[in-house]
């Protein structure tokens, strides 16, 4: 396990995007929030724990707004989503959310997971997709975990339908300085092709190279998703993906991102002391030997960061999680 201190590491320095005026986003995700449940990788029996502390180090932060980047509950349950209401009560700045794939209705579901357009109304200023404008920071956020058909009902991978890169299309030639939030990941971590094996591929979006060209044509500078529970930047084109840890498994931290007209600094900030980052740690090498490669791809990354150091005019390439590449599906 790679210590951390306390106020954190600095992931990544990112030349863009910029604003005249400093913004501050803070971003949380795979909270996995869980009233009835222990254990796994994911120590189901701290998530209250680690959401109501991951809250209390953001008031503290004072951020602008906050932004859920999906899987807020275990499995999409009602008393989870109600449980993370009563935790994210306590957050005193202003939030948006966007669903992950346990957020969402499930064929194999065994309780009645709450629409999306119920999430919508408990989480989003309005129906997704939408433009949350903070500063000189437009913020797209979509929705990856749903598509109309109903296809990814029996899986965990994402896609952005085609409504949303149609309004993707039209919303990027108008929006000034726009940073797209999204649950899955656009860019896989890897340069291998396992990536396009299960369980890899799950993590990724089905239509990942069309979305991928859609952003870079339109210049987007900044990606940001959730979903791998593996913190890491990733460089392609226009735009760097960025991918928050996981809030509920090691390494137990959330990203604050300070943005003004020098570029853009991410902070990963743990929300557990030494103790707890330890039990998280043992939980992931006591698992499957995905999850102990998790831990390695983890410690490989905090070892390295800064990953992308824009102020020193360099990309750090000695970690897989901080790589520039062409896109790869």
């Amino acid at each position: 396990m790679v210590p951390i201190d306390s106020d954190g590491i600095v992931l990544a320095r990112l030349a863009r995007p910029t604003t005249e005026q400093p913004v501050r986003l803070a971003v949380l995700s795979d909270l996995h929030v869980a009233t009835r449940a222990r254990g796994t990788d994911r120590l189901f029996h701290r998530t209250e724990d680690r959401a109501a502390t991951a809250i209390e180090l953001l008031n503290a932060a004072e951020p602008d707004l906050v932004c859920f980047d999906g899987d807020l509950t275990k499995d999409g349950e009602p008393w989870n989503f109600d449980r993370f209401d009563d935790l994210v009560a306590d957050l005193e700045a202003p939030f948006v959310a966007t669903p992950g794939n346990h957020d969402v209705p499930k064929a194999g579901d065994e309780h009645e997971t709450p629409s999306v357009s119920s999430f919508e109304d408990r989480y989003a200023p309005e129906p997704l997709p939408f433009v949350k404008s903070v500063g000189g920071i437009d913020l797209v956020v979509c929705n990856t975990a749903t598509v109309p058909d109903g296809s990814l009902e029996d899986e965990h991978r994402g896609a952005l339908s085609r409504p949303q890169l149609e309004w993707l299309e039209t919303t990027l030639q108008v929006v000034p300085n726009p940073v797209v939030a999204f649950h899955h990941n656009l860019l896989p971590i890897l340069e291998s092709d396992v990536v396009r094996r299960s369980p890899w591929q799950t993590f990724s979006l089905r239509n990942g190279e069309t979305v991928f060209e859609l952003l870079d044509r339109h210049g987007v500078p900044l990606v940001i998703s959730g979903h791998h529970h593996i913190p890491a930047t990733v460089s392609a084109g226009s735009l760097t993906q960025l991918i928050a840890p996981a809030a509920c498994a090691y390494p137990l931290a959330h990203l604050v991102l300070d943005i003004d007209g020098q570029g853009t600094t991410v902070r990963l900030v743990p929300h557990a002391g030494v103790d707890d980052r330890q039990e998280a740690y043992d939980a992931m090498v006591a698992g499957s030997p995905l999850r102990h490669t998790f831990a390695r791809l983890v410690d490989e990354t905090l070892t390295a960061a800064p990953l992308v150091d824009a102020t020193a005019d360099r990309t750090q390439s000695s970690s897989t999680t901080g790589r520039r590449r062409r896109f790869q599906s």
